[in-house]
């Protein structure tokens, strides 16, 4: 019973510690989304791209990773901060209340629609027809972390695999995603 007691103390102390020396940043918010995506994307052939920033024609669009399959393209925004979220589909800002205190945040979906207009360029440019879906990830799933924002584009990383699993994803639009990757690459700042 002591040998139990002493386990069960060491276990807390030893996540009380890994805590302390493993915060939450926004990398690692970020490398939670990244996997969710690859581990979607390996058996069904799909590639997923992190961090681009497109420039076509003088001008740029960015996603905080791209997913690339013979459904289309998917435009995924990390929104990694805890709190409530509120704002309407199409506001400018999105303001986050978190323990009394309250942020604003760009709205994702401006970013999407310029990087959404790069992608269907760019791939325009190469002879490809492709959809361009977007969609933002709410990366904290604690409780006190709640979308108030009425769009289905935006969503808690939890429902994230629920997201991607609808039939919409595995539908053959007949795009090339090696060809499709290779030009979103190509286009890729550095």
């Amino acid at each position: 019973m002591i040998f139990f007691g002493v386990a069960v103390l060491a276990a807390g102390a030893a996540l009380v510690l890994y805590k302390k020396l493993h915060p939450r940043t926004e990398d690692s918010e970020r490398r939670k989304v990244s996997r969710a995506l690859r581990s979607f994307a390996a058996p069904r052939g799909y590639k997923v791209i992190d961090s681009p920033v497109l420039v076509s024609n003088g001008l740029s669009g960015w996603a905080d990773h791209i997913l690339v399959g013979y459904f289309g393209v998917l435009l995924v925004y990390d929104l990694c901060y805890a709190g409530e979220y509120f704002g309407g589909p199409d506001e400018e800002q999105w303001v986050i209340a978190d323990e009394g205190k309250r942020y604003s945040v760009p709205n994702p979906r401006r970013a999407a629609a310029q990087c959404s207009g790069r992608v269907l360029t760019l791939c325009r440019d190469a002879g490809h027809r492709v959809p361009v879906e977007q969609v933002a990830v709410i990366t904290f799933n604690g409780k006190k972390t709640i979308s108030y924002i009425k769009s289905p584009e935006v969503i808690k990383m939890g429902k994230l695999r629920g997201y991607l699993n609808r039939a919409r994803f595995d539908e053959d639009r007949g795009v090339n995603v090696e060809a499709v990757t290779a030009v979103l690459e190509a286009a890729r700042k550095n």
